[in-house]
């Protein structure tokens, strides 16, 4: 915010100098300018207390119900939770139209909505015993979520829906007999493909989530340094064979493949995003099944995660520059720092005994922190010139 304050007024400068606005019109500019992003601020602060004051709302009244749910008979525990339900929604939509300036409060009592539904399912179980099969209780949170999603003019409802699509889909290749269980879940297929496909379905709604991209985005980067990390040290997280769980895990590799752009944020652009997302999977490829220390070509694995994830935390720094994207910038530093931390105590571990070679370690590390502050300041100015020249 600050940044953008910034532009704004080397811009009124500018064309007060030229003479294109008077004083008086310059200060009205500049005023107006930071009128409306205090009131992005605002909105923003506005936004989180509604989601805590429904959140506790929410956890209140569930609270209250599960207190006192032996007392209540079966059929007025169904009708209770039914009248409620329909409650919230009146209420998400009885907002949204009394006070179109405050989305906020809609916003809440949508997710508000979804998240008791999630509850009363939980309640509900007790009497039918949905948790014989964990599965169904999300693949019922998700039928009552989708239509919501639907039916109200609302965007809380989208991460509703997501977070019940996710569960579904963990939940199936976790359960034993499921037409979708996972053989392993220690490679990175089940970790990537799900959220992507997730996150990809979720793009489809009539009113989706843009914040949900951003999540979606950071988790996938995260999770794929993870697994590059973790393989290229310990040789860990190693599996690729998750029998019939590639059902559900390579269609949301392929969507995040074809379709970037729908599931993914920007400041990467779409073959960015492709080529993350391939050459963070390309040794789990080449290694097979699983990793057999005797395998030339599951060694040839190793060394390259080792440096796929160096090529792409590089990648993320250049991509956060060009786009001026100062949180891919530092997400890109954090990685190179990690990644020659990590290095280093793989390869020279064993050496690491007595004080000299502490110390020397430890001199070594802030040298390297050093170098890297630098570079990722050196890094964000260049990137705040090229904002400040558009």
């Amino acid at each position: 915010m600050r940044h953008e304050r910034r532009i704004v007024h080397k811009h009124v400068r500018h064309w007060r100098e030229r003479g294109l606005v008077g004083e008086e019109q310059a200060g009205q500019l500049l005023a107006a300018s930071d009128e409306l992003m205090g009131g992005g601020a605002s909105l923003l602060v506005r936004g989180a207390l509604a989601v805590l004051g429904g959140g506790l709302v929410l956890a209140g009244l569930l609270l209250v119900i599960a207190e006192n749910w032996e007392a209540i008979d079966r059929f007025t525990k169904l009708g209770a939770w039914a009248l409620l339900q329909l409650l919230f929604l009146g209420l998400a939509h009885e907002l949204g139209r009394r006070f179109p300036d405050r989305p906020a409060l809609a916003e809440a009592a949508a997710l508000v909505a979804g998240g008791f539904a999630l509850g009363g399912i939980a309640l509900v179980s007790q009497i039918y015993q949905l948790d014989a099969r964990p599965p169904n209780g999300a693949w019922l949170w998700l039928a009552l979520a989708l239509p919501m999603a639907f039916a109200l003019p609302r965007r809380a409802p989208a991460a509703v829906v997501v977070t019940a699509l996710l569960a579904v889909l963990v939940l199936e290749t976790q359960q034993a007999g499921s037409l979708v269980e996972a053989d392993h879940a220690e490679g990175p297929w089940l970790w990537l493909g799900l959220p992507l496909l997730a996150f990809g379905a979720v793009s489809l709604l009539p009113r989706p989530l843009d914040g949900l991209r951003g999540i979606a985005g950071a988790w996938t980067f995260a999770a794929s340094q993870f697994f590059l990390l973790v393989f290229g040290a310990s040789h860990h997280l190693d599996h690729s064979d998750l029998g019939r769980a590639f059902a559900v895990a390579l269609p949301g590799v392929l969507w995040g493949l074809a379709r970037p752009a729908s599931a993914l944020p920007g400041g990467l652009s779409a073959n960015e995003w492709r080529t993350l997302l391939a050459a963070s999977l390309l040794p789990w490829v080449l290694m097979g099944a699983r990793y057999e220390p005797d395998s030339l070509p599951d060694l040839a694995a190793v060394g390259l995660a080792w440096i796929v994830q160096m090529a792409l935390a590089i990648l993320v720094v250049r991509a956060g520059a060009r786009a001026q994207a100062p949180g891919w910038i530092n997400a890109g530093y954090v990685a190179i720092a990690v990644g020659i931390l990590v290095r280093y105590f793989d390869f020279f571990g064993d050496y690491l005994e007595g004080g000299l070679a502490l110390t020397a370690t430890g001199l070594l590390i802030l040298f390297g922190l050093y170098a890297l502050e630098r570079s990722r300041r050196r890094a964000l100015g260049q990137a705040t010139a090229v904002e400040g020249r558009r």
